[in-house]
């Protein structure tokens, strides 16, 4: 396994900088929705102008700095894990990671103690929190940050990405996959934060719950993939140390038993009491709407601890948001070579401004010569395996010439127009009964898909060349275009 070049979340933002990755924002920022907007508007130009920003000036908050968008574009992933900026890599050097855990080692003082602050004197509003979307309703602490629980069974440790959003002083609110009845059966729900809970619950007892904010980006990553953290002791430890090349560094709470990264930035301590609920939302979510959900958990916090001068990370969650959800297109080719349809790819593409931030939209570039190529395509899209946020079963798929620049929409777009029959080109299919096993993803199960035949060279009449640039001169002419003067 690789070793990267950072020990932490502030090593890796010096990586970052070095890199051309970082910008810092000294202009003064508001934390109602202005913050959120520029970390939005950043990954929405996406290109050169998606870095990482470090905002160092924010309203009401002086001396406190907040950090967004640092693990949003394949630059920035590579030099999280390890590996060259390539899709294709970057895929294959995670599934590596899922096979070697590295267990985690535990040390008796960490920086994410430096400072206490005791629960007497706790006040969320003093940390720089900010209320991400115009339509929240309120401020979000959790977004980034490793949602710790512990398996009161096994003692294994979980962690996840869940959304919290701040009560009071020393509440917030805790969504672990929507929203939990009293009395729900934990075995129903998964394994997870949420299972834990309710198996305490189950037996009266409150919950232990650490909050880790400013995780490095390789913790943070496996905070929010599927491990099996019923089955490997402290996986997401064990995957990010994996990742890194190295074991993650964990160290006990305060307040409980729990272990958290020792290099995190803060961390938050609480409990969630059982038979305890609050209605939660509506905050912005990935899918692009906002949504608020019933019943979710309730954490009263014990204590804080922090690093000197700690920074807070988070996201603004939207269709394209600080999480490597690009590397469905990766991920997909890869499943589709390994279904033995290789010979037939030139390129698969899913576009993050359609829903490919959630495996909604796929284009591929097929050498297909016949109708028999595009149904063995087809078949292959219909029996994809799924994958949390590397392969998904896309909703709508497109296929198109090898000749084709799948990231173009406007040929992509002539393409159809061109070479699409409704009646003959347009099929829905179902999804076959396959049985789902984890890591397998079935929360966004699609059932049926929309498959676009937008082919040329196997249909008669159309097997004509495209009086289009080549590759090769396009990319010669874009690479001089600022030395010509027009950019």
């Amino acid at each position: 396994m690789a070793h990267v070049d950072y020990k932490d979340m502030r090593d890796y933002l010096g990586v970052l900088e070095e890199n051309g990755l970082l910008k810092h924002v000294t202009a003064p920022v508001d934390l109602d929705y202005e913050l959120g907007g520029i970390a939005a508007r950043g990954l929405d130009k996406g290109g050169n102008s998606l870095v990482g920003l470090l905002f160092e000036n924010i309203n009401g908050y002086p001396g406190k700095r907040v950090v967004a968008n640092i693990l949003a574009k394949t630059e920035q992933l590579a030099l999280a894990i390890g590996a060259e900026p390539d899709d294709m890599t970057l895929y294959e050097r995670i599934g590596e990671a899922r096979q070697s855990p590295i267990a985690p080692v535990q040390v008796s003082e960490a920086v994410c103690q430096e400072e206490v602050i005791a629960e007497e004197d706790v006040n969320l509003h003093d940390l720089p929190i900010p209320w991400w979307h115009e339509g929240d309703a309120g401020r979000y602490i959790g977004t980034t940050a490793g949602v710790t629980t512990m398996d009161p069974e096994t003692g294994y440790i979980n962690q996840g990405l869940y959304r919290c959003m701040i009560l009071d002083d020393k509440t917030f609110s805790l969504q672990a996959r929507g929203g939990h009845e009293i009395g729900e059966n934990p075995t129903k729900t998964g394994y997870g934060g949420q299972s834990h809970i309710l198996m305490n619950e189950a037996q009266g007892k409150p919950t232990p719950v650490a909050l880790a904010i400013g995780m490095d980006p390789a913790l943070t990553y496996a905070a929010g993939a599927f491990v099996h953290s019923d089955e490997i002791e402290h996986a997401e430890y064990a995957f990010a140390g994996a990742l890194k090349g190295e074991p993650i560094e964990i160290v006990k709470c305060l307040n409980s038993d729990l272990l958290v990264p020792a290099y995190s930035e803060m961390i938050i301590e609480g409990e969630i009491l059982p038979y305890e609920r609050i209605n939660e939302g509506p905050h912005g979510e990935h899918q692009g709407f906002y949504t608020a959900v019933d019943n979710v958990f309730i954490v009263h916090v014990k204590s804080i601890s922090h690093r000197t001068d700690a920074i807070h990370y988070g996201l603004i969650c939207r269709q394209q948001e600080d999480y490597p959800k690009f590397m469905y297109s990766a991920g997909m080719r890869t499943r589709l070579e390994q279904m033995g349809i290789g010979d037939l790819l030139e390129d698969v593409w899913c576009p993050d401004s359609t829903g490919g931030g959630f495996g909604v939209f796929a284009i591929i570039a097929a050498k297909a010569r016949t109708p028999a190529d595009v149904a063995r395509i087809k078949d292959a899209i219909t029996n994809l395996k799924e994958e949390r946020y590397l392969v998904r079963r896309p909703r709508w798929t497109i296929v198109v010439d090898d000749d084709c620049d799948v990231r173009d929409w406007a040929e992509v777009m002539w393409r159809v127009a061109l070479g699409v029959m409704p009646d003959a080109h347009l099929s829905i299919s179902e999804r076959n009964n396959v049985i789902w096993h984890e890591p397998l993803e079935v929360e966004f199960d699609a059932g049926s898909c929309v498959f676009v035949d937008a082919t040329f060279k196997t249909k008669r009449g159309f097997d004509r060349p495209i009086n289009a640039l080549s590759r090769d001169l396009k990319a010669r002419v874009d690479g001089r275009w600022r030395e010509l003067g027009l950019d």
